[in-house]
């Protein structure tokens, strides 16, 4: 597969913006293993340390290059501060056509709309531009937080994946949503 490109023009709402991840993003994406409701409901493990962060920078730049994601940070349109994280990814790596969207919101940004705009503009563009013909969103299904952010989006609720990935001591479920254009 080929690379992913990155959205041009950058995805900009006047509010929230998406760019690409810079090599200084690494200590602030590290705080967020401070954050317990990021380390809860995303894959942020608790003491996630700046190295730790630029590894799975790293990662996320060679599975764009390889065509099986593109990782994003959220920015404040308006100052640029990092306010946090997006992507969408090939569940399928034969199926160009199924996107899996995911995304964590900091703290600091939570309860503004932030993901919702986020998820707005990254599902309309995988349409639009990657040729998406699906985008689905797993959520834990006691998170009502990313719930609500997909139903308003207009995201249905096809399911329970009971025992999906793991997790701790045992494995974790996931309810399945999928896009109104799907």
């Amino acid at each position: 597969m080929s690379a992913w490109p990155y959205p041009d023009p950058p995805l900009d709402d006047g509010v929230v913006a998406l760019r690409p991840w810079r090599a200084g993003d690494a200590p602030l994406i590290a705080a967020w293993g401070e954050d317990e409701e990021a380390v809860r409901w995303s894959a942020v493990p608790a003491g996630y340390t700046p190295e730790m962060a630029s590894e799975y920078l790293e990662q996320a730049e060679q599975g764009r290059r390889a065509g099986r994601m593109i990782t994003m940070a959220m920015v404040d349109a308006g100052s640029g501060a990092l306010i946090g994280s997006c992507d969408i990814r090939c569940p399928d790596p034969e199926d160009r056509g199924l996107g899996e969207v995911g995304y964590l919101v900091a703290a600091e940004a939570r309860g503004r709309g932030t993901a919702t705009r986020v998820m707005r503009m990254i599902v309309e563009w995988a349409f639009r531009e990657l040729g998406m013909r699906r985008v689905q969103a797993l959520v834990h299904p006691d998170n009502p937080a990313s719930v609500a952010v997909l139903e308003r989006l207009g995201f249905e609720r096809e399911g329970l994946l009971r025992r999906y990935r793991p997790g701790g001591e045992d494995r974790i479920m996931f309810a399945i949503y999928s896009s109104p254009a799907s």
